[in-house]
Parts: structure tokens; sequence; C-alpha cells
């Protein structure tokens, strides 16, 4: 599936990789790029780390197999397995990331626009919302995607939810299906 800016996150693994201590600068182009979900910070970053080489490289480091970068990087692919692994580096435990760099990138998760509170975070019975990073972008129809962390009654949830075919640009059906239980 096309990661549209679900992608970000390891963007910023591959930056938090390359330097752990982020700049002031750097970390308004995070702030943008997670938070305000910004396109234009996101590719200066994607740049920073290398583009299409960085950005698989970080992939390879997290056991993402499935997962291939792209010159444009919102049609980056991804299985939700691998998403999957990446939650697990980031709300577990993890080798390759540090606990500092962890926190910072649950950190700005946590911190989305409220206009980026949708999919996993859009869940009305979720107790405890941890945090999560959306993206949708069109190509031939919208792709709706949904990446995150919960904790119900002491248990922690990771969550990977990639939709496509959403010819109204909401991603109504794959929302729905997402709450099922």
């Amino acid at each position: 599936m096309y990661t549209a800016s679900t992608v970000k996150v390891p963007i910023l693994i591959g930056l938090l990789h390359q330097d752990a201590k982020l700049t002031a600068s750097d970390k308004k182009l995070v702030a943008g790029m997670i938070r305000q979900s910004s396109n234009a910070d996101a590719t200066a970053i994607f740049k920073k780390i290398g583009g299409v080489s960085g950005l698989n490289a970080t992939f390879a480091r997290l056991g993402m197999d499935h997962s291939q970068a792209s010159s444009k990087w919102w049609l980056s692919t991804v299985s939700s397995e691998d998403y999957i692994k990446l939650l697990k580096h980031l709300f577990v435990k993890s080798s390759k990331i540090s606990r500092t760099g962890r926190n910072y990138i649950i950190s700005e998760m946590f911190q989305v626009n409220s206009k980026q509170q949708w999919g996993i975070k859009g869940f009305s019975d979720t107790p405890n919302f941890l945090a999560n990073k959306n993206g949708w972008t069109l190509s031939g129809s919208w792709i709706m995607n949904s990446i995150g962390a919960v904790e119900v009654n002491g248990h922690l949830y990771l969550i990977s939810i990639l939709s496509d075919n959403h010819p109204d640009g909401r991603g109504n059906v794959g929302l729905k299906t997402a709450k099922k239980k």
C-alpha cells in the first residue's frame, strides 16, 4: 500500500538516526511534518536523510522487509505488518531507536493538529489514546491510512490501518470497517 503521510514517522526515525541532537531548525521542521502534516517540511527532511536511499536504510534498520521508498515519499509502499514492526520499536522496546528518540517521536505523534485527529485518534471508545499519524493521498482513488497506539484496560494495542478505494475522499468505509469489533 502507498504510505501517504504515515511515512513521515519513518522519515523522522531516519533523521534521528543521522543526528540524535536536532537543531532548533530541525525541530521546527519535525513539528510541521508530524503535528501539521506539512508536506514541504517532510520533503526537506526526506532530502536531509538522503531521499530514497536514506528511507530504505531506515526501513532495513527497523526490519521493515515489505517497504520500499519512492522519490515521491508519499508514494512509498509499506505493509501493515511492517508498520506494526515500526510501532513495536516505538512503543515496546528497541535497540534501533534510543529511549530519548522514542519519547520524542511519541510526543510529536501525540500532539497532532486537531485537523489531523481522525483514524485511530477518532475512535470514540478509546479510553487512553497514546499517539498516531495519519495520511491520505489521491492515487486513482483516495488512500486513507492511520498508524498508532492506544491503551485499553492496561493493554497496549498497536494499530495499522491501510485502506484505499475511497471515492468520496473521506475514508468513511475504511473507518467504519476499522471500528468493527
